[in-house]
């Protein structure tokens, strides 16, 4: 007694079926393993980008607070300048003092003149 498989018309389509839904179902379960996969190192990707993201965040936050600390230091250094410049004197009083320097050497000059020719010299 020999055992033919397929050779019965009724046992070869149930062969048939059979390895076509195990084939069917392998290939899907291989479809399902891939798709875990990539799906896991997409997430795994998506939580490095996050990660990358909030620690870009807080530098850029850092930088945002030094700066702003600069433009302050900035600003009160402008203002002192301008009062500073405010304190300086202008042309018109520097033309003044200049008149009044020039003014009180001559009179020096002249009490020097005095003096030198009243000693006879």
């Amino acid at each position: 007694m020999s055992l033919a498989l397929g050779s019965d018309p009724a046992w070869g389509f149930v062969e048939w079926a059979v390895t076509g839904l195990s084939t069917l179902t392998l290939s899907a379960a291989a479809f399902v393993w891939r798709m875990t996969t990539r799906l896991d190192r997409a997430s795994s990707a998506i939580e490095w980008q996050r990660a990358e993201l909030v620690s870009a965040k807080q530098a850029n936050d850092a930088a945002a607070m030094r700066l702003a600390d600069r433009v302050a230091k900035l600003q009160d250094d402008q203002s002192r300048l301008r009062e500073a410049v405010a304190s300086l004197p202008t042309r018109a009083d520097l033309r003044d003092m200049e008149e009044r320097v020039g003014a009180r050497v001559e009179a020096l000059a002249a009490r020097f003149d005095r003096a030198i020719a009243g000693r006879g010299g």
